[in-house]
């Protein structure tokens, strides 16, 4: 089964559908408001065919929108090497664009800024500093801006919403507040995406540690696994070499009381004897598999040459490694000797040689 994971796409198509969702809404908001004003308020809209025809757009574009981001999902959950060429966040912003453009229509037909909904241009820029990146933010923030003072300039008034703001086109100038709206509306617009933008910025970067713990603790996780694994091996190993052992030093015994004179003996008792070293070094190496997984396997204090406990430091180590590690030992300090747990101290000195060679990259 594959594993699920949340990639940059997933989060794209989570943004795609929730704002299918607030168009949809949007929609019937339109079509509600529309309808009571004009059976309920008794307000004279004569451009309502107009309003009709920009509130299609928005349902059409949002059925289109539905069947291409569906699509699109389905083709990055097929080929992964798809995501960085699918323009999420292009499309995001153009439908963004279009439902403010399409804002702007219904509001300049209703009356401009004398129109209360007007008010939802800050949803807009809400949704863009949400759903986008920052550079893609302050663009619209800018194209809003820019169709408000479209509306302040010219709009198609509306008798019952006429709350003095006439058309700056009409009376030739532009009046004190209509310059104030205009700079009220830029600053608001300004906070709302900066704050938003920051804010997003915020979450993202907490959802990239987030994720990124989650990677840390899933290889602790494998690491731990691992651990246990191999303490599990060594277990099960143990008892198998240990009956190897013994049954090869009865065999040196029986030598040894009864050396035989067939063809080819010695070297036979040779072999038994390179069985016995070899089955003491599986021991050894059991022993360390153990200490890794986090058993203590303890070892008694000791008295051991230094030269000794650096022998068996470079003996833990692969072939490799260990023909790129040069050992200087005067012979006083090789002759001396430590009370110490030889094996942990060596294994802990291989611990230290083995990180070096690691970070020596010749």
């Amino acid at each position: 089964m594959k594993p699920q994971r949340i990639s940059e796409s997933d989060h794209h198509y989570a943004n795609a559908r929730w704002l299918l969702k607030l168009r949809w809404v949007a929609v019937v908001g339109q079509v509600a408001t529309i309808a009571a004003a004009i059976w309920l308020f008794q307000i004279q809209i004569p451009m309502a065919s107009a309003m009709s025809a920009v509130i299609a757009v928005t349902l059409v574009s949002n059925l289109l929108l539905t069947f291409l981001f569906g699509r699109w999902h389905q083709v990055e959950e097929q080929f992964d090497d798809f995501e960085s060429r699918l323009p999420w966040n292009l499309v995001l912003g153009l439908v963004l664009i279009l439902d403010m453009l399409s804002l702007t229509a219904l509001l300049f037909t209703t009356g401009g800024p004398n129109n209360p909904f007007f008010l939802f241009f800050f949803v807009n820029l809400s949704l863009s500093a949400l759903l986008l990146n920052r550079n893609w933010a302050w663009a619209i923030t800018g194209l809003t801006v820019c169709c408000f003072s479209f509306l302040l300039y010219e709009h198609f008034p509306v008798q019952q919403l006429n709350m003095g703001l006439e058309p700056i086109r009409g009376n030739a100038a532009a009046s004190l507040i209509h310059m104030g709206l205009l700079a009220s509306f830029t600053a608001c617009s300004s906070v709302i995406v900066y704050f938003m933008t920051r804010l997003t910025d915020e979450l993202r970067e907490q959802q990239v540690q987030i994720r990124a713990a989650q990677q840390l603790q899933s290889n602790s996780e494998k690491i731990e696994a691992l651990g246990t694994l191999a303490a599990g091996t060594a277990h099960e190993l143990a008892t198998p070499l240990s009956t190897i052992a013994i049954v090869a030093k009865d065999v040196e015994q029986a030598f040894e009381k009864h050396p035989p004179n067939f063809p080819g003996a010695e070297d036979v008792i040779e072999d038994v004897h390179l069985i016995r070293s070899q089955l003491d070094r599986c021991r050894k190496i059991i022993d360390r598999m153990q200490s890794h997984a986090g058993e203590s396997i303890g070892e008694s204090i000791q008295a051991t040459s230094v030269k000794d406990i650096s022998e068996i430091m470079l003996d833990g180590l692969i072939e490799h490694d260990r023909d790129r590690v040069k050992l200087s030992l005067p012979q006083e300090a090789g002759a001396a000797i430590l009370a110490v747990p030889r094996d942990a101290l060596s294994q802990a000195m291989r611990a230290l040689v083995q990180n070096a060679i690691d970070a020596d990259p010749s």
